[in-house]
């Protein structure tokens, strides 16, 4: 059974979407909540976490505005490496934290389940649709 790697990519692209937009606005609007509901010591200052939720919804702003491109693999090719390597870095980002800090709470979970799924699935797409 082969793989609809179209498919693929408009799941890569609508999760990682909604994902950006929840996490960005949550964190952009209201960093002390996050930390409160999932555990985190909230050591990032404030400033740091609504920064990261600014980019996170402007890249989910972009992404939705190159939805419309799905159908032309060579304009979103890079932006799906770009993806995987992002979450990439924030999974060893994460990894290294628990190491450093001894603490593997809930956020933790969160952060290294959301990462292994995208990491697979973009890496997969890419695999695929250079073949």
């Amino acid at each position: 059974m082969a793989f609809d790697v179209e498919k693929e990519i408009k799941i890569f692209w609508i999760v990682g979407v909604i994902v950006l937009l929840v996490y960005g606005a949550w964190l952009f609007i209201s960093p002390e909540s996050y930390y409160a509901v999932f555990g985190a010591r909230g050591e990032i200052a404030t400033f740091a976490a609504r920064s990261v939720g600014g980019i996170y919804i402007a890249w989910g702003i972009i992404a939705i505005i190159l939805f419309k491109k799905l159908d032309n693999w060579e304009k979103i090719e890079e932006w799906i490496l770009f993806a995987v390597l992002e979450q990439i870095l924030i999974f060893i980002a994460v990894i290294i934290d628990i190491v450093i800090n001894k603490i593997l709470g809930l956020h933790g979970i969160m952060l290294i389940i959301i990462n292994i799924f995208f990491v697979v699935l973009g890496s997969h797409i890419l695999i695929q649709k250079r073949k």
